[in-house]
């Protein structure tokens, strides 16, 4: 039976601490910090990563006691700041839960009292919201998605359909009734702060960006937790563009590699049939960015890392190989 919105019975509301990771972009933190500030979160802890826009010294004139600020000394990504931001919220700020948002987003108006007020079994392990565009429109990038690899069925059903994305569909958004999924993205991705401090863990550092989330989310699933999508619980993603490599070519490395360690842990065996989808989907990646400088060394790198499940590869040495170290 999944979770209503009713009140919870206890009428006492959980404690859930709020992880925020940004890095030189200061003046959308301003934004978030303000929504999020504005609602009950127990603690707020801030991983400022390495910024060099004046962000830790803002961060130093504010005053709101819920406040945790962590200054790194160098910028480990994605997944090595929330990495350092769970572990912090889970052992310090004494919360029952915490939820994971970039610094371009945040939670709209109401969206933590809906969260503590569901009624949550232990089997919950996980709850992630529906994200949506400042515009209203749904967030396809935050999509939540449903496991396709868990049948020989579901997967050539996958292969006959064609579609480019296991994520759930934009209908769900319009329900009034909690959804199963199997991954989740960190934007609005509340979890069970004592699976943090026991058998989840902490995501993989060494990730740096992209699939570090989905990847913790799965790992949680294989846990025997489950994972609710409450349509309720919305948050507002302001990211005004898509990945650029104008740039920033160093994250072609990321996203070949780090999409193909996921779908090689969510596949299982099934990922020898499925890998000729994935290498169509990097060719394509290839083609429709094939002038931009360097792209050939960071996809074979990419291919070469991914297959062989080996992330030692440091983030030094991916920048040297776009040319932009």
């Amino acid at each position: 039976m999944l979770p209503s919105t009713a009140p919870r019975a206890d009428q006492t509301p959980c404690r859930v601490t709020a992880v925020i990771v940004t890095c030189n972009r200061l003046s959308m933190l301003k934004t978030v910090l303000d929504h999020t500030l504005a609602q009950n979160f127990s603690a707020v802890v801030v991983v400022n990563n390495a910024s060099q826009d004046g962000t830790r010294d803002w961060l130093e004139t504010q005053t709101d006691p819920r406040l945790h600020c962590l200054h790194e000394p160098i910028n480990s990504g994605g997944a090595g700041g929330f990495a350092r931001g769970m572990d912090y919220a889970a052992h310090q700020t004494g919360c029952d839960w915490l939820v994971c948002f970039d610094d371009d987003a945040w939670p709209q108006p109401g969206a933590l009292n809906l969260f503590q007020s569901l009624p949550l079994p232990p089997s919950v392990g996980a709850v992630a919201a529906a994200v949506y565009f400042p515009s209203g429109a749904v967030c396809d990038m935050n999509r939540p998605g449903i496991n396709p690899f868990a049948s020989i069925g579901k997967f050539f059903q996958l292969v006959k359909s064609r579609k480019r994305t296991f994520a759930i569909d934009p209908a769900a958004y319009q329900q009034s009734k909690a959804v199963p999924v199997d991954y989740a993205s960190f934007v609005g991705f509340f979890v069970r702060a004592d699976l943090v401090r026991g058998p989840l863990g902490l995501p993989q550092k060494d990730l740096f960006i992209y699939a570090d989330d989905t990847l913790y989310a799965w790992k949680l699933r294989c846990l025997g937790q489950k994972i609710l999508f409450v349509p309720g619980i919305r948050f507002t993603h302001d990211c005004k563009t898509t990945v650029s490599f104008a740039r920033n070519r160093w994250k072609i490395y990321y996203i070949v590699r780090n999409r193909i360690l996921f779908y090689k842990k969510i596949a299982g065996w099934l990922f020898a049939p499925f890998a000729p989808l994935l290498l169509l989907s990097v060719l394509k990646l290839y083609c429709k960015n094939r002038h931009t400088p360097h792209i050939r060394a960071l996809i074979l790198a990419g291919l070469r890392d991914g297959l062989r499940s080996d992330t030692s590869r440091t983030h030094t040495n991916i920048m040297a190989l776009s040319g932009e170290s």
